[in-house]
């Protein structure tokens, strides 16, 4: 099944809410904004400065930068049974020019590849660009849940939600296939650059939301399409 986009135009949500439920995360996945459920995105935010901790990579987080919730248009997080929170990500953008992502920053270290990744953005802009960022998972989340796949799923799902075509994220070498397998694919004419320092080689990747599903592996794109299935009778906004 391939769901219907859940928009036709780019939106900037002042308000919103919808959700999915997923057999396999035994989760409800709840996308909102910081503004329309300050109370999940400070739990979000916790969770986020906990994994960021853990994993000596703080400053790629900027908590005191992404806090107030000014840059984030939208944050998706995985509610146990119980409602804990158990993984997170945000989303930033519609975009409408290449030197508003993120991305821009973390190339900051190599001037050409800087440009070559501008280029790429700015090719894309038409059509709508939005960037994930500050993807975590609880430690304590039981592995055979796949969690971390909830973070790539958003890729696409989030373009939906927004109603762009495209969207970016950044990840370490190590991490590249976890966004593969979601239809995410490298920019290979984007030198890796070694962001958050140099113990990371970070690539660039993009979702084409009319793509995706060509390189994901099928049981991600079925899993995805159910979700945009579903949130597409739980979606509201109010839309600027």
């Amino acid at each position: 099944m391939t769901a219907p986009p859940l928009s036709t135009t780019h939106t900037r949500p002042t308000h919103a809410f919808g959700y999915y439920d997923d057999p396999v995360f035994e989760c409800t996945v709840v996308a909102t904004s910081p503004t329309s459920r300050p109370d999940l995105w400070h739990r979000y935010l916790e969770g986020a400065r906990i994994s960021y901790e853990r994993h000596d990579v703080s400053v790629a987080l900027e908590y005191d930068t992404i806090r107030d919730g000014r840059n984030t248009t939208i944050f998706l997080c995985a509610l146990d049974a119980s409602g804990r929170m158990l993984a997170g990500i945000r989303v930033q953008g519609p975009y409408e020019h290449a030197r508003q992502t993120h991305a821009d920053l973390e190339w900051r270290r190599n001037p050409l590849a800087r440009t070559v990744l501008r280029d790429a953005v700015t090719e894309r802009l038409r059509e709508g660009v939005i960037e994930l960022k500050s993807g975590w998972v609880d430690r304590a989340a039981p592995r055979d849940r796949r969690l971390v796949d909830m973070i790539a799923h958003a890729g696409p799902l989030a373009c939906s939600l927004l109603g762009v075509r495209f969207a970016l994220s950044t990840a370490a070498d190590h991490a590249v296939s976890m966004w593969q397998k979601s239809g995410a694919v490298v920019a290979d004419t984007i030198d890796p650059t070694p962001y958050p320092d140099d113990r990371y080689s970070t690539r660039a990747l993009w979702w084409d939301l009319h793509t995706f599903r060509e390189t994901a592996h099928a049981h991600h794109a079925r899993r995805i399409d159910d979700a945009a299935a579903q949130l597409v009778h739980t979606w509201s906004t109010g839309e600027t």
